[in-house]
């Protein structure tokens, strides 16, 4: 059996553009048998998408994917198996977006204040400026202390993030307390992957960490992880009695889906319900 756990829906537009028809086709074509949709912060597209699945044959995982800290770095941490309309995940993902605002706000005026530059930024009622929006600005238009690459968006949330109070996502603790409240798990996302401040390559400490603070599992296979990378967490899995997921993180019908064996996913498969045996 093949599976697909992470795959995004046109539910956010501007950022992915899978729609049901046309991933379900996609995805029996490529014969994956199980997938889940895990859009940045909402499950507004969750219930179309599970209607689509139930009447193609396909089993499908409920999910969501949420902006979140810990430890002074930012990760994404997957939910699994979860009430979509739970009141819990509604106000964790209904959190996100507020707290990014808020936070972007307080930047925009303060950091002027301290004297970096910054431009003006128009605010209007259908849209607010982001954190990340406002860390590109500020390493495009300052010399920033530590700058290492010629990425703007990662220089300037690295600086940032080393600002006490400058950034507030959910913390990965609290998603987890959502996803167990709405009767699901949660997963740490692409562990392995390297993409500047938001997803630094999580080492074995950074696990076990991740343990303390109740995460059920990690996201091992991912298009962008090694070899040694799926064996290493794989390992890490083992030792800590962590469920395992996998996805190819596709936001468009032009980035491929996965083909990965549920072998390892039975586990997490049958702790959501979608498997009985």
């Amino acid at each position: 059996m093949l599976a697909d756990l992470q795959i995004h829906s046109d539910a956010l537009p501007h950022h992915s553009s899978w729609r049901p028809g046309t991933l379900i086709l996609a995805l029996k074509i490529a014969g994956v048998a199980v997938f889940s949709i895990t859009d940045h912060n909402t499950t507004a597209g969750v219930v179309a998408m599970r209607a689509a699945a139930d009447q193609a044959g396909l089993g499908f995982v409920t999910g969501c994917e949420v902006d979140s800290a810990h430890n002074g770095k930012l990760w994404h941490t997957l939910m699994y198996g979860i009430d979509p309309l739970h009141p819990a995940v509604l106000a964790l993902c209904q959190s996100v977006d507020a707290r990014n605002a808020a936070d972007a706000t307080v930047l925009i005026q303060q950091l002027p204040a301290e004297g970096w530059r910054l431009p003006v930024f128009v605010q209007d009622s259908s849209r607010h400026t982001n954190v990340a929006e406002v860390a590109t600005a500020l390493a495009a238009h300052n010399d920033l202390p530590g700058r290492v690459d010629g990425d703007d968006e990662a220089a300037g949330m690295r600086f940032l993030l080393a600002r006490v109070g400058s950034y507030n996502p959910p913390s990965v603790p609290e998603v987890i307390a959502a996803a167990h409240e709405a009767g699901g798990v949660a997963l740490i996302a692409h562990p392995g992957r390297s993409k500047g401040v938001y997803a630094i390559p999580a080492d074995a400490a950074d696990i076990s960490t991740f343990v303390a603070a109740g995460i059920d599992g990690i996201e091992v296979f991912y298009p962008a992880h090694s070899a040694a990378q799926v064996d290493f967490y794989l390992a890490q899995a083992q030792t800590h009695g962590l469920l395992i997921s996998g996805g190819s993180d596709s936001h468009h019908p032009d980035q491929p889906l996965a083909r990965w064996d549920a072998l390892h996913m039975l586990p997490l498969l049958r702790r959501v319900g979608l498997i009985r045996a």
